[in-house]
């Protein structure tokens, strides 16, 4: 065998490695549920997504649908890009409903997304892609090289909050988690156009929102669980912060939206103190996804997010980060079992206030089960110099921004 039939055998291998893996995704994807659409799960199964990873990388781990892989990182080791796990990509090409002719703005670049919207707009649509990092955009053009696709994606270097001089877009999809949204992202999204954007509502909480844009507005259509690097440029968001040392000699971290309120007084020494827990008769399934719980605790103006790498110096290794602060007191959300597959949902805490502020906590819980659970909250963006109507304004959540408003309202809802 001369070596170019082996060079020849070598890339045959690989191209055959290579759809086993694409089929096995799409198989998994469609078995999750996450995959429906006929074009989607085409624009899946054409591209290879080993080419948009860094060299080295093991060719099945960019197809592990629930795993991102990180590709840049800062010096303290914090990512600053990844290929997202492929059923997020799934879900929001969902969201974003393209259609085939369509100008389509991603703002976060890696290239597997890049390469199926430009599958799922035709060779008769347009596809840009913009990235903050030089070396990403580079190696998404490579990428992009390497399957054929450079002449029908536009890889932009830029600050995406900055005007790109490309006109409006039929969707645009982010990528990157931003605290606020830009004014030119709403300027460049045409009337009746979806973006989809993975949005900090609250410090630890991000949800992926597919808005329609109506009457100048961002008004929610969809929304789905995940998680996404921050933003960075000018747009990146550092929330306040208090940085405490549990019992476990492990930081315990509290975040607020604006400022930290005066009265904080939570202290290492009121970490390590006794807990006491409050228990709201909210029950859930294991495994069960709180997403909505999560956002009404966290949007509320008394409460923060409470990180901590031993869950237990919460109080319990079952505690969970959503908290009410108060003076040198605090409540985290807690859960314990009820049955072999379900749990309750409840609080703990610690200071001299705990056993009132865990009530509180639990109270506030148990509200959300009565009225809200079940219903899916509408989110809408209110630009700078807009003002929220008269609906919007009686929402549980007013969220003031740099650029805007954020609004989240809740229907009711009745539950035994």
């Amino acid at each position: 065998m001369t070596q170019t039939d082996a060079q020849i055998d070598s890339q045959s291998e690989a191209m055959s490695s290579s759809e086993a893996l694409r089929e096995r995704m799409v198989a998994e994807l469609i078995e999750s549920g996450v995959l429906t659409d006929p074009a989607i799960e085409a624009a899946f199964r054409a591209v290879p997504r080993e080419v948009f990873a860094p060299a080295g990388t093991p060719i099945e781990v960019p197809y592990a649908i629930h795993d991102a892989l990180r590709t840049r990182f800062t010096d303290d080791g914090r990512a600053l890009s990844s290929l997202s796990a492929p059923v997020m990509h799934a879900g929001n090409l969902t969201q974003a409903q393209v259609q085939s002719g369509q100008r389509v703005l991603e703002i976060g670049s890696g290239g597997p997304n890049a390469a199926m919207l430009a599958h799922l707009v035709g060779p008769t649509g347009t596809v840009v892609s913009v990235d903050i990092d030089e070396g990403v955009t580079a190696r998404t053009r490579a990428g992009l090289e390497q399957v054929g696709l450079a002449d029908r994606v536009e890889v932009v270097t830029a600050d995406a909050a900055e005007h790109l001089g490309r006109g409006v877009f039929d969707r645009i999809m982010v990528t990157v988690s931003p605290w606020s949204l830009p004014p030119t992202w709403v300027e460049q999204l045409a009337p009746d156009g979806i973006l989809v954007v993975p949005l900090q509502v609250a410090p630890g909480l991000q949800r992926i929102i597919g808005f329609r844009k109506q009457d100048g507005r961002l008004i929610s259509e969809s929304t789905v669980p995940g998680g996404f690097v921050p933003l960075q440029g000018v747009g990146l968001f550092n929330p306040p912060s208090v940085l405490l040392t549990g019992p476990s000699g492990k930081p315990v971290t509290f975040k607020f939206t604006d400022e930290i309120p005066k009265s904080f007084g939570v202290s290492d020494r009121v970490l390590a103190s006794d807990p006491v827990e409050a228990w709201s008769g909210v029950i859930y399934k294991n495994r069960t996804i709180w997403l909505d719980l999560l956002t009404y605790l966290l949007v509320r103006p008394d409460a923060c997010a409470m990180e901590a790498e031993d869950p237990a110096d919460r109080g319990s290794d079952m505690s969970f980060y959503p908290a009410l602060a108060d003076g040198a007191s605090f409540a985290a959300l807690h859960r314990r079992p009820a049955t072999e597959t379900t749990l309750e949902v409840g609080a703990i805490g610690k200071g001299p206030d705990a056993t009132n502020l865990t009530r509180r906590l639990a109270d506030v819980i148990a509200r959300y089960g009565a009225h809200h659970r079940g219903a899916e909250p509408l989110f809408q963006w209110w630009p700078a110099g807009t003002e929220p109507d008269d609906d919007a304004s009686s929402s549980l959540a007013i969220l003031p921004r740099s650029n805007g408003t954020l609004t989240i309202s809740w229907p009711e809802t009745r539950h035994q």
